[in-house]
């Protein structure tokens, strides 16, 4: 079972350990950034030129944008009420309830889940809403879940509008943003996408860069 409730993580004798400890936090951040090879300019000058020649790029982003910062890369919502919770504050809530939990992960995935056994979710507590006692969950869109048809439509139509499509930080594993992959190739948009490690759209795009978006964006003139 993958699980992502914004644990920290360290190693233990070789071993990747799910802890809900936060010193180790600053230190552990490197687990959420897979293996990348050095930069390559001449991938980087081809980058300069696909945004240099649209006149009206459409760029997509995923966690991978935010999360080789250390920045959270989901907040969570509350299915009931609505209410939305910062992670840090869930984080205090998750120790407060589990004071002595850990367990060994089964595996690491490059966004930083970890699989674990259904014993070990099973003894892991889960706040409630503060605000009404109901269900929260990541907001964010997992395999199977619907996205509203507002939110589905308003994409269609940025990416009717564009000329060209840019993808950053995104394996587009989940079919809600690798749709828009699908409509950008019916418009023969071209396609570039950042990402380390393969992505879902790679045979469809004419520009693809395994780097690290926080190193090869900067050296991108917007202009």
């Amino acid at each position: 079972m993958r699980m992502s409730f914004g644990l920290t993580f360290r190693t233990a004798k070789g071993r990747c350990v799910a802890n809900l400890s936060r010193q180790c936090s600053r230190g552990s951040m490197g687990l959420f950034v897979p293996p990348s090879p050095p930069l390559d300019l001449e991938k980087v000058k081809e980058l300069q030129h696909f945004i240099t020649l649209s006149k009206r790029l459409l760029v997509m982003t995923g966690a991978g944008i935010s999360t080789e910062s250390g920045i959270p890369d989901y907040r969570v919502l509350c299915l009931d009420c609505g209410e939305q919770t910062p992670r840090g504050v869930l984080q205090e809530r998750f120790e407060v309830l589990n004071p002595s939990w850990s367990a060994e992960a089964h595996g690491l995935a490059p966004d930083g889940d970890v699989f674990l056994t259904e014993e070990e979710v099973q003894s892991f507590r889960v706040p409630s809403c503060a605000r009404c006692g109901g269900r929260l969950k990541p907001d964010v869109v997992f395999f199977g879940d619907a996205v509203s048809p507002d939110k589905v439509e308003f994409v269609h139509r940025r990416v009717r509008e564009a000329d060209s499509l840019l993808v950053v930080g995104s394996s587009l594993q989940v079919y809600s943003g690798y749709r828009f992959i699908l409509t950008a190739r019916e418009k023969k948009l071209p396609i570039a996408i950042l990402n380390i490690g393969p992505t879902r759209s790679d045979d469809l795009a004419c520009l693809k860069l395994d780097s690290r978006c926080g190193e090869l964006l900067p050296l991108i003139d917007p202009h």
